[in-house]
């Protein structure tokens, strides 16, 4: 008797486990709650795709005033090659790049706290790891030449170190 009640206990909950299964697939399938919270929709959404139009129209602005070009035949040429080529081609350094940029969304940065987009704490903690940043780049890549000039890295793993994730 008792290993008859212990048959058909677990039978209840294997087929327990099975349903429980097929019902949170299902649920997942049309987007209902999932675990502990909703679906998440994919990533970019309305105010992340405002930055990166913001980004790249900034980034145009200044090539533009850099080399006295139109923003369109900027534009035209960002569309066709990646950034790395279109300062070079342009005979542009990028460290002055990089500064000039810096400028552009320091002064961005003080007009949004001018006209209340960002309080004064929001515009010191973005400068701050603004800084953070340019000095970890500046340390790895003064890490990653002192790397190729003794030998301890390759000059093909120095770029994969250097280059951005894509």
């Amino acid at each position: 008797m008792k290993t008859k009640h212990t048959i058909i206990l677990s039978c209840v909950v294997v087929v327990g486990i099975i349903f429980s299964g097929l019902a949170l697939a299902d649920s997942q399938a049309w987007g209902e709650r999932r675990g502990l919270g909703f679906k998440r929709h994919h990533s970019g959404g309305g105010l992340m795709l405002l930055a990166k139009y913001q980004q790249k129209n900034l980034m145009v602005q200044v090539l533009s005033e850099m080399t006295n070009q139109s923003a369109e035949a900027i534009e035209a040429k960002l569309k066709e090659q990646r950034m790395r080529t279109v300062l070079e081609d342009l005979g542009i350094e990028r460290e002055a790049f990089r500064t000039a940029m810096h400028a552009k969304i320091s002064q961005r940065i003080k007009s949004a706290v001018a006209n209340r987009s960002i309080t004064a704490e929001q515009e010191k903690e973005i400068l701050e790891k603004m800084e953070n940043r340019s000095q970890r780049r500046e340390i790895m890549s003064r890490l990653v030449e002192k790397g190729v000039a003794d030998g301890t890295i390759t000059q093909e793993q120095a770029r994969m170190l250097m280059q951005k994730p894509r």
